[in-house]
């Protein structure tokens, strides 16, 4: 009785977690060319590389990402309201990429098998019940920025 009550149990606790994830395509997208001049501007061209964009819900929060124990990030992102946009930059995708939330000391993981299969990484903030949630859109979709 007690592992059929754990195995109805931990899915629900998992989907109400501070984190979910999707994997999305079906989205505006930009340019072909304008994605090409994005990504050599961010040093992202390389298949080892991926891209994370920072969406909406960050009010200017200390926001720390680690790779293999250095630092690929340190920012105070804010959304703008209008294009969603806050922040991004470019990682390698062939480590977990750790990022801190220090305000609502949560930490999320990039794993890398995920970053490997998708170029852009997006993370949306919001705040429900007075908890942040987060959620990551996996994508190979470069949506607008501005």
């Amino acid at each position: 009785m007690k592992k059929l009550a754990l195995l109805v149990l931990v899915p629900f606790l998992i989907m109400c977690g501070p984190t979910n994830t999707q994997v999305r395509d079906d989205f505006k997208s930009v340019s072909e060319k304008e994605k090409e001049r994005i990504l050599k501007e961010m040093n992202a061209s390389s298949p080892t590389k991926s891209v994370l964009i920072f969406t909406q819900g960050f009010k200017g929060e200390k926001i720390i990402a680690k790779q293999n124990d250095k630092n690929v990030y340190s920012g105070y992102p804010i959304s703008n309201l209008k294009t969603q946009y806050a922040a991004s930059f470019s990682f390698t995708n062939t480590s977990n990429l750790i990022i801190n939330d220090t305000f609502s000391k949560e930490e999320l993981v990039i794993e890398t098998k995920k970053a490997q299969q998708h170029k852009f990484i997006y993370i949306k903030k919001e705040y429900k019940e007075g908890k942040a949630k987060y959620l990551i859109t996996f994508s190979n979709t470069l949506r607008p920025l501005e």
